[in-house]
């Protein structure tokens, strides 16, 4: 057990699901733990990132059309944001519109990787089934994968909340002692 000055709060529980899906109890724990956000990595780093998609995309349209790769992303954000975009910038976005529209497509699936990813870890190491795969996951019920989904994203955006740290008053307050131990004196006992 580490040595906590302030010991962390004890884990909520939450149900998830419905009578007809099933339901589930997971705890609330105020984030993701590190085994928790490996298994992530593990399971999203076999995938091609959308964000490497775009770069590659960017590169070929900043070359073919002389500017600079900054604005050629920045042409593919806002295309795919459906921003306004200037005369220049829109013939660009309609020259690579097929392009662009697998981009979106592409990150589109890149976020239901994720949340298939994060649905998957919290069932491993949250519920114990250490051999629960993505395919598992894909064939849950709509309702459990939306609660536990629902779960990951409040347990993240916990993580990011700024904590209070704790009070002076409160990190001085004396520590229960242990059961009473005599002093020594140096002195021998009489024996009596």
């Amino acid at each position: 057990m580490l040595p906590f000055v302030q010991a962390p709060a004890p884990a909520k529980k939450r149900r998830i699901g419905n009578p007809a899906s099933g339901i589930l109890e997971m705890e609330e724990r105020g984030g993701l733990t590190v085994n928790e956000s490996n298994t992530i990595t593990e399971l999203l780093d076999a995938q091609q990132s959308s964000l490497a998609s775009a770069a590659k995309l960017a590169d070929a349209i900043a070359t073919e059309q002389s500017i600079s790769i900054t604005e050629a992303f920045k042409i593919i954000e806002d295309s795919i944001a459906g921003a306004k975009l200037e005369d220049a910038a829109d013939t660009i976005r309609l020259r690579y519109a097929q392009q662009i529209q697998q981009i979106h497509t592409y990150l589109k699936q890149g976020q239901q990787r994720t949340a298939e990813a994060t649905v998957t870890a919290l069932i491993r190491h949250r519920l114990a089934q250490p051999k629960w795969d993505l395919d598992d996951t894909r064939k849950l019920d709509q309702a459990l994968f939306d609660g536990i989904w629902l779960l990951a994203l409040d347990e993240q955006e916990a993580e990011n909340m700024p904590s209070a740290p704790p009070t002076e008053a409160e990190l001085k307050k004396p520590k229960p002692e242990a059961t009473a131990k005599p002093k020594r004196t140096g002195t021998k006992s009489s024996g009596n």
